[in-house]
């Protein structure tokens, strides 16, 4: 993908946002068939991340959904695979930085500015629209910078 430009699962993931899906639901769904994750089985373990962990406020549901696709792309399947370990992690920190160097949190509460772990504050968060200004572009965001991490794996395994 070239800088600046949104892929076409960029834009889907930020758009089954809007239309209702958690983020982390948005994120998992979108990429889920790419690595053969079933879609209802990315529904589910995307529904426990959404809203920053069961809308907790804590780490947001876009990020949490790109984690676990980068886990699927690099991800061991040995307990001894130390190499492998360290891959995925790096891949994940620099996810991590990508995305608090654009929005300089990662954290839900952080990134809206309301505390939605109560439903007070999930309300007062609803009302002041900031789910549906704010969070699709981080949806958006998050999965740009995911293809970004995707891409080069996915060249070589065009050029095979």
């Amino acid at each position: 993908m070239k800088k600046g430009k949104t892929s076409k699962t960029a834009l889907a993931a930020s758009q089954r946002f809007t239309e209702g899906y958690r983020c982390s639901e948005a994120i998992l769904t979108s990429y889920c068939g790419e690595f053969g994750l079933e879609k209802d089985l990315a529904m589910k373990i995307g529904c426990a991340f959404g809203g920053g962990l069961g809308s907790y406020g804590e780490v947001c549901g876009a990020i949490t959904g790109s984690i676990i696709i980068l886990g699927l792309k690099h991800g061991r399947t040995n307990k001894d695979d130390a190499k492998t370990r360290v891959k995925t992690d790096k891949q994940i920190q620099t996810f991590l930085k990508r995305f608090k160097s654009k929005h300089k949190n990662i954290r839900c509460n952080d990134l809206i500015g309301f505390d939605r772990s109560t439903p007070k504050g999930h309300d007062i968060a609803a009302a002041s629209g900031v789910f549906k200004k704010l969070c699709p572009g981080l949806v958006k965001d998050a999965a740009e910078i995911l293809e970004e991490l995707l891409e080069p794996s996915r060249q070589k395994k065009g050029s095979r």
